[in-house]
């Protein structure tokens, strides 16, 4: 399947389910360079609410550093980040407490294997805004 449309079948099926907003693009391998590092992010647009980020940095299929942020929570808020395989709620790999700094909630995954698919972020404290990026084949890394 054309990743164009791939993309376009993913992002309405997941805005069907949930309320996930589209992420802005960002720079990726193309589908055919060769295995090496490789790195993605995306942000949901929900302006009025919560926004969460997802950033990836790897090799293939490790993710050397995974981060997930809400970057506007409120001052009093303590929340706990939770990562998501494809569009369901299942969580993969363990919950990670957010740390409070600069306005920011961050929680860091460090040397986590990821499966090809969707991976998606999100905090308990916002359980339908989810940031999400996507792993092809060779661990090419898109938003």
């Amino acid at each position: 399947m054309h990743p164009v449309v791939a993309r376009a079948a993913a992002l309405a099926s997941a805005a069907a389910v949930v309320l996930l907003a589209t992420a802005a693009p960002a720079t990726a391998a193309p589908a055919g360079a060769a295995a090496g590092r490789r790195s993605s992010d995306a942000c949901t647009h929900n302006w009025s609410g919560p926004k969460v980020c997802i950033a990836i940095d790897g090799h293939d299929d490790w993710a050397r550093r995974l981060t997930v942020t809400w970057t506007n929570p409120g001052k009093a808020t303590r929340s706990t980040a939770v990562l998501h395989e494809g569009d369901r709620q299942v969580e993969v790999h363990e919950r990670m407490t957010g740390t409070a700094r600069d306005g920011r909630i961050t929680a860091e995954w460090t040397d986590i294997e990821v499966a090809w698919g969707r991976l998606c972020g999100s905090f308990t404290d916002t359980p339908n805004v989810w940031a999400c990026v996507d792993i092809h084949s060779g661990g090419v890394y898109s938003s």
